[in-house]
């Protein structure tokens, strides 16, 4: 044991040598009079025990705990302060500075010497203890499990003080978040274990492609958030960005396995978006959306509109959510017009929000419950409530009337799907063969497994499949190839483009001709006049809808509406107005 005694008078030093001595402890002994000397010798040397009179020449021992904080960590350590005088103003001010034990230099004996270092140790290891613990629960507290990255909490308390800085340090902060958009896929195909290793691989890169400054963090389930704090400009925060997302983007070598991961990033900048963390968090997280939101956008800046809309398409998912479950939505039909028989032979069922507060609007709305993934529980609604109308009011139709719905790319993930329709098909005890799904082509744009699965189960199942939107965006003839499409439905903006002359009633023509000689069923959408009609029926095309013969109807009054369409058009046609 090294022990350090710090004593100006040399009476008083030789009577605890004495005790010392008679203590029967191990010891090395240094002694130093005052407290330069005392520095000197503690930033050159290695003590166990310090034995320090607070009465000192020039300065006192509490001056001397302050001083050697600068060349050695109090906490190696062990301090017994001796005393004359004692008060318990001296004794709590000796404490706060890391003293384990105070003792009256006028009663030190052998045995209380050693008595008073081995309390004073053994309270320096429990200090010691309790010292470790606090930084492994603030560890905890701090860090993600998973990662060892910082976590959500200290995150954003980080960046509220760097924020505080302001510009007397950072010129220009980036706060960035990254998603992997096909994340959920991954832990489908390859199972949670790996996707935990994937989400470990990624921290560590991520951490491996900013500076020891940067502040780097798991955010949130496959999101990781970034304060980049070196930047000189919000161009190189934008460089910087893009440049770590292209190694990030890179692949991930787990076991066999070689893993490559869709990633977006939504960046907002300090001081350019404001001065306010948590507001400078919630801009990144909109722009993080608007990058996913967009196929063609990795990385994309927050910009002043962007909250507005985030606000809006919020407020849309709330109310909207609301709304199914106060059942506030309802059901619209809208009639498909055979042009051989010119009688009703189905019906597109179309949703209506009438008491929409922020929208009434299923262009807007839509797209919200996909993005916000209410898709799912919507479309339920909608397949339930469906077949129970239809039902209901099927045999008042006459005829063989089919019934067709629309589902999103969303719901073709749902594993579930295929089973909730075939239960409400038995429930409603109703025939698959009179139910027809409608998807867009983005459904198939993403070569998805899952979702060839359900389209091929729905096929199976009996149900029809139709391929909306035909001739818009990315419309390609291999899908009509390789997906079990039953039917396929020309946008209106086709054939709103019928005219006697020009391109556009020649590409109508050359459509309808090719779909017709695949053997697949063709529907004219956005019929609107007598000419449009006219052409659809001399080039062949097998059904029409479209205001031309009735707009969208509700159930209280769809059967009357096509009763009196199918007598309407009986009369026309033995006019000879609708041949």
């Amino acid at each position: 044991m090294d022990i350090l005694l710090v004593d100006d008078d040399r009476v008083d030093r030789m009577a605890i040598k004495r005790s010392l001595q008679n203590s029967e402890l191990k010891y090395r002994l240094t002694e130093v009079e005052t407290v330069d000397e005392a520095v000197v010798v503690l930033s050159e040397n290695s003590f166990d025990i310090l034995l320090l009179d607070y009465y000192l020449p020039v300065k006192n021992g509490t001056e001397l705990l302050l001083e050697i904080k600068k060349v050695q960590a109090i906490s190696d350590l062990t301090i017994l302060m001796i005393s004359n005088h004692h008060s318990e103003e001296l004794l709590l001010q000796c404490l706060d500075l890391g003293v384990q034990e105070f003792l009256n230099k006028n009663e030190i004996t052998g045995a209380q010497l050693k008595r008073a270092i081995v309390q004073a140790e053994r309270r320096k290891e429990l200090e010691a203890e309790l010292y470790h613990n606090y930084i492994k629960i603030k560890s905890m507290a701090e860090r993600d499990k998973l990662t060892g990255l910082y976590n959500r909490h200290y995150f954003e308390s980080i960046c509220q003080r760097i924020v505080i800085a302001g510009k007397a340090r950072y010129r220009c902060c980036g706060i960035v978040f990254f998603d992997i958009s096909n994340f959920k896929r991954i832990n489908d195909l390859y199972g949670h274990e790996v996707g935990d290793k994937l989400l470990q691989l990624l921290g560590s890169r991520l951490r491996a492609e900013t500076t020891e400054e940067d502040v780097i963090s798991r955010f949130n389930g496959d999101e990781f958030a970034c304060l980049l704090v070196t930047q000189k400009s919000p161009l190189r925060v934008k460089l910087e960005v893009e440049r770590i997302l292209r190694k990030l983007k890179e692949a991930y070598s787990i076991g066999e396995n070689s893993i490559s991961c869709t990633i977006n990033a939504g960046v907002s900048l300090c001081p350019a978006h404001g001065k306010a963390a948590d507001a400078l968090i919630r801009f990144a997280g909109i722009a993080l959306f608007r990058a996913k939101a967009k196929a063609d956008s990795e990385v994309c800046i927050f910009q002043s509109d962007m909250e507005s809309t985030f606000q809006r398409t919020f407020k849309i998912e709330r109310e909207l959510a609301s709304a199914l479950d106060n059942e506030e939505l309802q059901l619209a039909f809208q009639p498909i017009v055979d042009t051989e028989s010119l009688q009703v032979v189905a019906l597109e069922t179309l949703i209506r929000w009438p008491l929409g507060n922020t929208t009434c609007d299923p262009s807007e709305f839509i797209p919200v419950a996909e993005e916000s993934k209410l898709i799912n529980s919507l479309g339920r609604w909608i397949i339930s409530q469906a077949l129970a109308q239809f039902a209901g009011f099927k045999g008042g139709l006459g005829g063989h009337v089919g019934l067709s719905i629309n589902l999103s790319p969303v719901q073709l993930k749902d594993r579930e799907l295929v089973k909730f329709i075939s239960a409400t098909l038995k429930r409603e005890q109703l025939w698959a063969n009179l139910l027809t799904f409608e998807i867009t082509e983005t459904a198939l744009l993403e070569n998805e497994p899952q979702i060839i699965k359900t389209l091929n189960e729905i096929h199976q199942l009996g149900c029809s499949i139709a391929l909306d939107d035909f001739g818009t965006g990315y419309s390609s003839i291999s899908h009509l190839l390789h997906f079990p499409i039953d039917i396929v439905k020309i946008d209106k903006s086709i054939t709103s483009q019928i005219t006697e002359t020009g391109k556009g009633i020649t590409i109508f023509r050359g459509l309808v001709r090719m779909l017709n000689t695949l053997s697949v069923g063709v529907v004219a959408e956005g019929v609107e006049n007598h000419q449009q009609y006219l052409e659809c029926k001399s080039t062949k095309v097998a059904r029409i809808q479209g205001y031309y013969f009735s707009s969208a109807v509700s159930e209280s009054g769809i059967v009357h509406t096509i009763k009196s369409l199918n007598r309407e058009m009986y009369e026309k046609r033995m006019v000879g107005y609708l041949t």
